[in-house]
């Protein structure tokens, strides 16, 4: 069969909808969470133990989209996603729950500086180090897809990459700012192939700077 763009797009939609079928599949403890129980103090642990089970599926869903040698076949891939959700699963883990420390700290100060100080001076400082760790949190996601490196090394070149590439730091703000509006107008089931295109989205923004990065620290891929 001659490749053409309509088959080109059918394996990519193809390709995301396996990518979410085994994300979700994953994550079906943290949507039963999200569509039946509220969060509050008492339900807070559970939440958190969804959370962690999540951070290695964003991991292994970047692993799974970059990883060439898949055919698209959804048996292997499914094979190769717990390949990679298993293998990587501590160092995602540990990424994962030092971003939610710094979002749910970043989220406590908007809240004091609203409703306890009052503080409209503050807030647009909270609300630009929160883009900040958003744009730095993409950037971790890019790179784990990209490099085999460990969590301080990926911080590391996540601080390096978001200073010296500010056009593409830019870009990723865009990139959540669309996909915030899009929850306001797409359809429910939409949803459910989001997470992936977010994350194709974050690796093909990055892809052009961390290949120049590997180039010049001669960093394994």
């Amino acid at each position: 069969m001659k490749k053409n763009v309509v088959y080109d797009l059918i394996n990519v939609f193809w390709r995301f909808l396996i990518c979410s079928a085994c994300f979700y599949l994953t994550n079906v403890f943290l949507l039963v969470l999200l569509f039946t129980v509220h969060f509050t103090v008492i339900t807070a642990p559970l939440y958190l133990i969804a959370l962690i089970i999540a951070y290695p599926a964003v991991g292994a869903m970047g692993d799974l989209l970059r990883d060439h040698q898949w055919t698209n076949e959804a048996v292997q891939g499914a094979k190769r996603y717990w390949h990679y959700y298993w293998v990587n699963k501590w160092k995602y883990i540990k990424l994962g729950l030092l971003f939610t420390l710094v979002f749910l700290f970043l989220a406590a100060d908007l809240y004091g500086a609203n409703v306890i100080m009052k503080n409209g001076l503050f807030m647009p400082l909270v609300l630009v180090l929160s883009i900040i760790a958003l744009v730095a949190f993409s950037w971790v996601i890019g790179i784990q897809s990209y490099f085999q490196i460990d969590v301080k090394n990926s911080l590391k070149m996540a601080y390096f990459a978001a200073g010296h590439y500010a056009l593409h730091s830019v870009c990723l703000i865009a990139l959540m700012f669309l996909i915030y509006m899009a929850f306001s107008f797409i359809p429910q089931f939409i949803i459910f192939i989001v997470v992936p295109l977010v994350i194709q989205g974050i690796m093909l923004i990055t892809q052009k700077p961390l290949h120049q990065i590997q180039q010049q620290l001669n960093v394994e891929v």
